[in-house]
């Protein structure tokens, strides 16, 4: 489906040439339009209507187009508003992806955040946390850590959909 946006892409703005020029050739009332090409100083390539008046305008060369009958401007006129309406089709089916991926983005991001704020809120150890051992010490009970190392797996569980939702959205 991409090749055929590029070619299609491609297509309209050779069609939208070619109308401009054969507009221009029939606003004329002439059978042959000369379009000039240039490349100026800055390596731009340029056309016109006129030859270049700028300095450092080099490699100036002349095309001369042929207008097309009224009937084949007509059809071209035709074809173009059909592949601006298909470009604006793709054009509203991608706008509409985005914004779906970044609500899936969004939406990860937030629960990400809220692992992330468990997991530090989670791992202070509390009074029931601790077990009493001889000589007056404490240690952590396993409860402890398990309950860290569930709050880290769900972490790592909000960091991978983040990035699932990234990759989703950067599809073409």
């Amino acid at each position: 489906m991409a090749d055929q946006s590029k070619r299609g892409g491609r297509l309209y703005c050779t069609i939208a040439v070619w109308l401009w020029l054969s507009a221009t050739a029939a606003a004329a009332h002439a059978d042959t339009l000369s379009v000039y090409k240039w490349i100026d100083k800055d390596g731009v390539v340029s056309y016109s209507q006129t030859m270049p008046t700028e300095q450092g305008a080099h490699n100036v060369t002349t095309i001369r187009i042929d207008s097309l009958p009224l009937e084949q401007q007509r059809a071209a006129s035709r074809m173009l508003a059909h592949l601006e309406k298909l470009s604006d089709a793709e054009t509203d089916a991608r706008e509409q992806r985005l914004a779906i991926a970044d609500q899936r983005i969004d939406a990860a991001l937030g629960r990400l955040q809220q692992a992330e704020h468990r997991l530090s809120e989670g791992s202070t150890p509390t009074g029931d946390d601790r077990i009493g051992t001889v000589g007056g010490h404490a240690r952590l009970r396993d409860s402890y850590f398990e309950r860290v190392s569930q709050l880290q797996a769900d972490v790592g569980q909000a960091q991978q959909a983040l990035s699932d939702a990234y990759a989703a959205r950067d599809r073409p």
